[in-house]
């Protein structure tokens, strides 16, 4: 995504749909039902990980997404699984895409990104009506934490969804 696309698309109209959520409530667009599950205070898990940059925080943040159609449910298996892209943004306009640290959030069976293994390791749809869940950490700055938002920019059918709290 180019840094200015999305002004661009805000200024003009053009560029995709968006589907925005107020907290607790869902968001739907191309047949796919997104929630904010939470946003919480991570911390480093491990006792000798590299430090966090000062004045930070780690937002461990939690979404869902059911498909609503079998075209929706196909989705998730195609494109190698690199159909989304998260963020967070803040009231301020300030926007940070997800850690690639693992020992920021504790370990679950979330998901990373829209998609979904089978036992081999191998895409496959998510069924119509099933929840997928996603887990994904960021380190942002202390004064940010509190305005956060997510935002998941879709593909191929241009769309971001944004999801308050």
């Amino acid at each position: 995504m180019l840094p200015w696309r999305e002004r661009y698309e805000n200024l003009t109209g053009k560029g995709g749909r968006e589907a925005v959520a107020a907290p607790g409530r869902t968001a739907t667009l191309n047949g796919l039902e997104w929630r904010l599950e939470g946003v919480t205070e991570g911390r480093v898990q491990e006792k000798f990980a590299r430090p966090l940059p000062p004045r930070t925080r780690v937002a461990v943040v939690v979404t869902s997404v059911r498909p609503l159609t079998a075209a929706a449910s196909r989705w998730f298996a195609q494109d190698g699984g690199a159909q989304c892209k998260f963020a967070v943004v803040d009231r301020a306009g300030r926007r940070w895409e997800p850690s690639f640290r693992s020992d920021l959030a504790p370990k679950t069976d979330h998901a990373a990104s829209c998609f979904r293994l089978d036992a081999e390791y191998k895409l496959q749809p998510v069924p119509v009506g099933q929840k997928l869940t996603i887990q994904n950490a960021y380190v942002v700055p202390a004064d940010a934490f509190p305005t956060l938002r997510v935002e998941v920019r879709l593909r191929p059918d241009p769309g971001t969804v944004r999801l308050l709290r």
